[in-house]
């Protein structure tokens, strides 16, 4: 198979994937009931609830079709229109984007500091047995071991300079106004350690096999620079660490996130979707999912373009 069927093939795959959880979600509305119009009816005279219940299913299209019905829902999430939470009173849109966004303002550098830390780390660990390689595999192992949650907290007690106090979010400024820059620079930290530490486990375990085969050994023989040996245990290295990171930064945006947030009050991503599903927010709750889910396929359909791109052997047979 060449490199180009393999990529068709998968990029094909990552839209079927998503086609099921779409028309999944579909299905489970369709079948259970929807809790958003009973929010409508509540307290209202019997005429009144009959009357709002008629205007919600006619904006809401559930008398159409269930075919026409499915192709509007197929519409409405292919553009990101995810309507409207009735138990906030506002968009979805207006909703989780600003939340995303805050999410993504720690999240990125974390990842990328992470990243960073556990190549460089995993490289220090199995290459160099000295000081600095000692230094790394301790940061691997502790780093990995302690929760994220307590870590949080713990750094959050320390960058408050007071004993009892706690830095946290605060709601009424702006991302970058007051203390909010330093919670944000506590989530980047969590990220960074909690993710680069047990990244730096992986990369060390798989540099450490390279690194013992005959090639790199005649390779230190001959008295060749580390900078070299380590440009190729780290080349051929890469494949199973690309499929390993990604997994790793998406069980950071799947449980990561919700950790940190709830610990630093940050109302990011995670802690408005653990609101929503606290608040039986169903519209927001939905559109999470989704986001989630097209995240996770995205992020498998990049690894596997980074696996052929650096291995081209992983994409024929």
């Amino acid at each position: 198979m060449s490199r180009r069927d393999f990529l068709v093939r998968r990029i094909g795959w990552a839209v079927f994937v998503v086609w099921v959880v779409i028309t999944g979600m579909f299905l489970a509305l369709v079948a259970a009931p929807d809790h958003n119009l009973s929010i409508l009816q509540y307290g209202l005279p019997p005429d009144e609830a009959r009357r709002v219940a008629e205007q919600y299913r006619e904006r809401m299209h559930y008398d159409e079709p269930l075919l026409r019905r499915y192709a509007h829902w197929l519409w409405e999430l292919g553009t990101f229109q995810f309507g409207r939470s009735y138990v906030q009173g506002r968009p979805v849109n207006a909703i989780l984007a600003p939340a995303l966004r805050l999410t993504l303002l720690y999240l990125v550098p974390g990842v990328a500091l992470a990243s960073l830390a556990g190549v460089l780390g995993g490289l220090a660990a199995s290459l160099w047995r000295g000081t600095v390689g000692r230094v790394a595999s301790a940061f691997g192992h502790l780093g990995a071991a302690f929760p994220a949650f307590l870590l949080a907290e713990a750094l959050a007690l320390l960058a408050a300079g007071e004993a009892g106090a706690i830095a946290r979010w605060n709601p009424d400024v702006g991302a970058f106004g007051g203390s909010n820059p330093t919670v944000l620079a506590i989530a980047v930290g969590v990220v960074a350690t909690t993710l680069g530490a047990t990244l730096l486990q992986y990369a060390a375990a798989e540099t450490d096999s390279v690194a013992g085969t005959p090639f790199v050994k005649r390779l230190r023989a001959n008295g060749a620079p580390p900078r070299r040996i380590a440009a190729h245990v780290l080349r051929n290295a890469a494949p199973p660490l690309v499929a390993l990171f990604s997994i790793r930064v998406l069980a950071v945006l799947l449980l990561g996130v919700y950790l940190v947030e709830a610990a630093l009050g940050i109302p990011g991503f995670g802690e408005v979707t653990l609101t929503a599903i606290r608040d039986r927010d169903i519209a927001v709750v939905l559109a999470a999912t989704l986001i989630t889910t097209l995240l996770g396929v995205f992020g498998t359909l990049v690894e596997d373009v980074v696996t052929v791109t650096i291995d081209p052997r992983s994409g024929s047979e």
